[in-house]
């Protein structure tokens, strides 16, 4: 889980592979691309008001139980953050137990879940999935964490052809083991792939280092209504008539 808020992410020093910023009259060269990779939090929804939404959540349960367990859950929540956030620091190695994994995800299905499913996902992802899928790119989620759940709860089940889930695999973002992953499955050149993230010293990072190329919302581009309307206009990628 991932309770940041948006506006408290600092850029990542660095270059990331380059994509111009969708604010100008340049679109983004995707010409030979094969597949696009997702991140989840804070790119699919967005994680502004999380936090609120979780305390809110904790103290009306709180009030109503007259229990403190909710706070002990969050209290679990934070502890979590702060040992991915370590994992991050020490290049992103990060193997937790399936056990672990069980305990956070119900900490997740009685917390997170439900601010998640009231938050909802992005506008214009939908249609940008769309887009993607009409034109053959293969889609796949690139996830820190499980994210099944999540992707139900944001109406977006099976809309991928395969979920990655980096602590499975031992390896959280900025390592670019996630992204490589993904590229032998898929048997492509780094080039050829598309990550959509939003965190420059995670996401941007972790597709530098995988040599693919990369847009990050709130730097390339503002909206996936934007980034829509900007590749449907481009003379690379074009709606078919």
């Amino acid at each position: 889980i991932e309770i940041v808020s948006e506006r408290q992410r600092a850029p990542h020093g660095g270059t990331v592979a380059p994509v111009s910023r969708l604010v100008g009259p340049t679109a983004p060269d995707l010409e030979g691309l094969a597949a696009v990779s997702w991140d989840v939090d804070g790119t699919l929804y967005s994680t502004r008001s999380l936090p609120w939404r979780l305390l809110l959540a904790v103290a009306t349960a709180s009030f109503r139980d007259k229990s403190l367990s909710g706070a002990r859950d969050l209290g679990q929540l934070r502890r979590h953050r702060r040992r991915v956030e370590a994992a991050r620091a020490a290049r992103g190695c990060w193997r937790p137990s399936e056990a672990d994994i069980a305990a956070r995800l119900a900490l997740e299905d009685r917390w997170l879940l439900p601010a998640i499913a009231r938050i909802g996902v992005r506008a214009g992802v939908a249609d940008l999935l769309g887009f993607f899928r009409r034109h053959g790119l293969k889609q796949v989620v690139v996830s820190d964490f499980v994210a099944d759940r999540k992707l139900a709860n944001l109406g977006l089940a099976g809309q991928f052809d395969a979920v990655y889930a980096g602590e499975r695999l031992g390896s959280i973002k900025p390592s670019p083991k996630l992204l490589q992953e993904v590229l032998r499955d898929l048997d492509i050149p780094p080039d050829r792939l598309l990550h959509i993230g939003d965190r420059p010293d995670t996401d941007g990072a972790a597709a530098r280092e995988a040599h693919c190329r990369v847009l990050l919302l709130g730097r390339d581009f503002d909206s996936f209504r934007q980034l829509l309307r900007t590749l449907s206009g481009t003379s690379r990628i074009q709606e078919p008539r």
